[in-house]
């Protein structure tokens, strides 16, 4: 098993199957208490730092713990609702700007594999960054391309893996060079 860590947790959904292809979560993080309770009900053995990661002091202990650890894996899921069909759909909702937090995580803690997960919108959803309008994708590969391999085709659909339902996400898959 490798160990891992999911930022924006959430309930643990996504967690779900990991540990059936060797993936253990050891820690999570959820900004909302109630959910990160009940994902500490779900996974009793996971470390859950509940807090905003954009707090300093909650990124900073994610770090160390994950470093602890030994961290191979990491999981993100950022919240879409500014990207969303079902949002507001609105470039400058702050929580697009979480993506930078996840990209950050990877960059202090260099785990082998990293997924971040989103709506197909983000592939499309531009974010200023150091004076720079940038779209999400090429942010990514900005920062992460020299140390990374990074999939070509980002949108999947689930009902070509299993799932009855038609549900396309934007998928990032990444392997440490």
């Amino acid at each position: 098993m490798i160990k891992g860590i999911s930022l924006f947790s959430n309930v643990g959904m996504a967690e779900t199957y990991l540990s059936e292809v060797g993936v253990d979560i050891v820690i999570a993080n959820e900004i909302l208490e109630d959910r990160a309770k009940f994902y500490k009900h779900l996974y009793p053995k996971c470390d859950v730092v509940q807090g905003d990661i954009t707090d300093e002091k909650v990124f900073n202990e994610l770090v160390k713990k994950a470093k602890k650890e030994k961290v191979e894996f990491l999981m993100a899921t950022p919240p879409c609702q500014g990207m969303s069909l079902a949002g507001q759909k609105d470039q400058l909702d702050p929580r697009n700007y979480l993506i930078i937090y996840a990209v950050e995580m990877v960059k202090k803690i260099n785990p082998k594999y990293v997924l971040f997960e989103n709506v197909p919108m983000q592939l499309k959803t531009k974010i200023f960054v150091n004076g720079e309008e940038l779209l999400i994708p090429d942010y990514i590969n900005k920062e992460l391309g020299e140390l990374y391999n990074i999939n070509k085709d980002k949108l999947m659909d689930t009902k070509n893996y299993g799932v009855p339902q038609q549900r396309k996400r934007a998928i990032f898959l990444m392997i440490r060079k």
